[in-house]
């Protein structure tokens, strides 16, 4: 296991358990439960064999599209969203899965063709997924998944002229159906005009600053009673980090998840070809996640519902980002290996 990755991983769990005990002591247990089960994932993904993922990329991609598709029609229905499948009491969202799928599938698309390679045969299979989490529906979901694969675009170099071409591509297409589209879902629609509008919908965030400034510089500690903010143990964790430990816990997070993506950018640089690739979107999944999640909590987005990895109560988002982390210790050990064990070398 990587030490950097690890003990910033630690530093996260320890910050969600906080976190979870301030704002919804009921759940404590359960959330240790979940922590405890990825830290196990992330033991068991840092054995998997990366160049056997990345060969198997295309066909379990294909399995990650047909369990969304499975999901829209047999998914449990949870506040009219269809999210999540029942596997013996466990409710998974397929979509997580799909995040890990996307980056060893476009991992293994430019290793074989190079970044500059017309690229219609990943980004209509993003767009299909996007399209299956978008009617779930999940909007931030699939926005989310469009942000991750443009990370990569973005990372590995991926010409301007392509990216130009996919982005035009993505503008006249959502142009054409955003009428159908937030017609079926308003909700989606109300969520954007609350943003604009500063209007009552927005109480969610206000709360969330409320709690963010009674923080302070050291925090109420974990026995302060919270101020009610709606959803504080999972979409607005970051509000219940920083009331409970203050502008010091904050700088800890923030300091983790540095860390995390430093270390991860790092691993990719040792690593050549879908490998490097592969480092580049776990670390950039990670790292992704909780700039936008910060933001929502600040107000600087619109609600998207989003988790703060390892930190927000969950149970599908905590598996999956724990199997994020143990392919990363798994990079790590092969990047230092093969550069010669360097310092840092994972253990």
């Amino acid at each position: 296991m990587d030490p950097l990755l690890l003990v910033a991983q630690l530093v996260l769990l320890a910050l969600g358990a906080n976190a979870v005990a301030v704002s919804r002591p009921e759940l404590f247990q359960g959330h240790l439960v979940r922590a405890g089960i990825a830290l196990l994932a992330t033991l068991l993904a840092s054995r998997i064999s990366l160049p056997w993922l990345v060969r198997q990329a295309r066909g379990l991609y294909l399995l990650g599209l047909l369990l969304l598709a499975v999901t829209l029609f047999a998914g449990v229905e949870i506040n009219h969203a269809r999210r999540w499948l029942s596997l013996g009491g466990f409710l998974l969202q397929s979509s997580e899965i799909v995040k890990l799928l996307l980056v060893f599938y476009l991992a293994r698309f430019f290793a074989v063709h190079g970044p500059d390679y017309p690229v219609f045969g990943p980004v209509s299979a993003i767009a299909f997924a996007v399209a299956l989490v978008a009617l779930e529906p999940d909007f931030a979901g699939a926005v989310f998944l469009l942000l991750l694969a443009l990370f990569i675009l973005l990372a590995i170099g991926v010409p301007m002229r392509r990216l130009l071409a996919i982005g035009v591509a993505t503008v006249l297409m959502a142009t054409a159906l955003q009428g159908l589209y937030l017609g079926r879902f308003r909700h989606v629609l109300a969520r954007f005009n609350a943003y604009l509008e500063g209007g009552e919908l927005t109480y969610q965030i206000e709360r969330a600053r409320r709690a963010i400034l009674e923080g302070g510089l050291l925090g109420q500690g974990p026995g302060a009673p919270m101020p009610h903010v709606p959803y504080a143990y999972n979409d607005m964790s970051f509000a219940t980090v920083a009331f409970a430990l203050g502008l010091v816990g904050v700088v800890i997070l923030f300091l983790a998840y540095t860390v995390v993506f430093i270390r991860g950018m790092q691993i990719a640089a040792h690593l050549e070809g879908a490998l490097s690739v592969a480092a580049i979107g776990l670390t950039g999944m990670i790292g992704l996640e909780a700039v936008l999640h910060i933001g929502v909590v600040l107000g600087l987005l619109p609600a998207t519902g989003l988790p703060l990895p390892l930190v927000s109560y969950g149970g599908s988002a905590m598996l999956t980002t724990g199997v994020a982390f143990g392919l990363l210790h798994g990079a790590a050990r092969r990047a230092f290996k093969e550069a010669g064990g360097e310092s840092g070398e994972a253990a």
